[in-house]
């Protein structure tokens, strides 16, 4: 008890020096970027979105499907899709000057059920920050890459 009080002092006082800066806002959104992957990977992408997408948020495919528009549309077509695995990295992000904003970018790929098969691409991710100061998804799209030559 005692040594975890002296451990929480100690940090406290590295916070307040300066010794030990807090992430940059650009690294928390990358870290809640890999969460929602994360998260898609161990209860699939349908629940994913779900959690993460903003109430007004909207989903833009890679041009076989029309737009998502809302976190309630979401749930009607995300729902019906078919199993596989979807992960993603992201490379990149930028947060805007007050911190309510921010983009990530990066590679996404997609492995159907019999893992043999699936596909590539890239994604651009804009989040906002809602009441409680968690990142959302306001838009999602993504582009398929072409297959590669064998």
């Amino acid at each position: 008890m005692r040594t975890a009080s002296i451990a929480t002092a100690g940090l406290a006082l590295l916070l307040a020096t300066g010794a030990v800066k807090p992430p940059s806002p650009e690294n928390q959104l990358l870290a809640a970027d890999r969460a929602f992957s994360k998260l898609s990977v161990e209860k699939g992408h349908p629940y994913a979105f779900l959690a993460y997408i903003a109430n007004d948020g909207r989903l833009y495919g890679n041009g076989s499907e029309p737009p998502i528009y809302g976190k309630a549309q979401a749930f009607r077509r995300l729902t019906r899709r078919g199993a596989g695995i979807l992960s993603w990295e992201p490379e990149v992000a930028h947060v805007s000057a007050d911190g309510r904003m921010g983009w990530t970018a990066g590679h996404w790929l997609f492995t159907a059920p019999d893992s043999k098969t699936g596909s590539i691409g890239h994604y651009l991710t804009v989040w906002v920050r809602d009441r409680s100061g968690a990142w959302k998804v306001q838009a999602d799209m993504g582009t398929s890459d072409p297959a590669p030559k064998k």
